[in-house]
């Protein structure tokens, strides 16, 4: 569970980045919006080699450490985007006639991207949730334990349903903003979805050991 939010609020932090970037009023700066955008991405490389270069010489730097310890994963992100700005906006400085339009046309996968990449988090989490549940309830029942199972089930049906209605509204957008994907394919998907999260998930509970599900206590009982 503790990897699944990792991810999922990776995810949320990345959408949110990005649109406080494109939110952020670059032409109050007095300079055209290439030299903006240099100027951005310089600031952005200039904050991440301090920080590499203050822990440098303060503990000395070993990739794996500074990867699992430092934040050194969100350190090198952010140094590749600055990277990127800086290109970016020499490009739009040498020749904007020509690298505007190319810019415009290659924002639209980039944004398709993002987009998918918030949706899916949030199906990603629910979808998990929704196996767990109903694997949790199968075993419960494999040991007769109907109430805790009702319980479980109830908690599946739920995650099912916001899983379902994210999922839905994914394939929405994508049908807005990528490829046309018709209603009744768009169900099919849904359904398919939602039944593979039940499968799954009782196929799982099937075959684990009970003893992964339940405490042991739990365990000890039910001998």
């Amino acid at each position: 569970m503790k990897i699944l939010l990792k991810i999922y609020s990776a995810s949320c932090a990345i959408v949110l980045a990005f649109f406080l970037f494109f939110s952020l009023p670059l032409g109050l700066l007095p300079f055209s919006d290439a030299v903006n955008v240099m100027v951005v991405g310089s600031a952005i490389l200039a904050l991440t080699g301090f920080y590499t270069f203050y822990f440098y010489r303060r503990e000395g730097l070993e990739l794996g450490w500074f990867l699992a310890n430092r934040g050194g994963l969100w350190v090198i992100t952010l140094a590749a985007f600055g990277i990127v700005l800086l290109i970016c906006g020499m490009l739009l400085f040498v020749s904007p006639e020509d690298f505007v339009p190319a810019l415009e046309q290659g924002a639209l996968p980039f944004g398709i991207m993002i987009v998918s990449l918030f949706w899916l988090a949030l199906i990603f989490m629910f979808g998990y949730l929704s196996f767990g549940m109903v694997a949790k309830a199968t075993v419960n029942v494999r040991v007769s334990r109907f109430g805790e199972a009702a319980t479980y089930a109830l908690i599946a049906l739920v995650c099912l349903a916001l899983a379902g209605v994210f999922f839905s509204l994914y394939l929405q957008v994508i049908n807005d903003i990528a490829i046309r994907i018709s209603v009744p394919y768009q169900w099919n998907a849904i359904w398919v979805f939602v039944g593979l999260l039940v499968v799954v998930g009782v196929v799982y509970g099937m075959r684990v050991k009970p003893s992964e599900f339940l405490d042991k206590e739990e365990v000890v009982e039910e001998r």
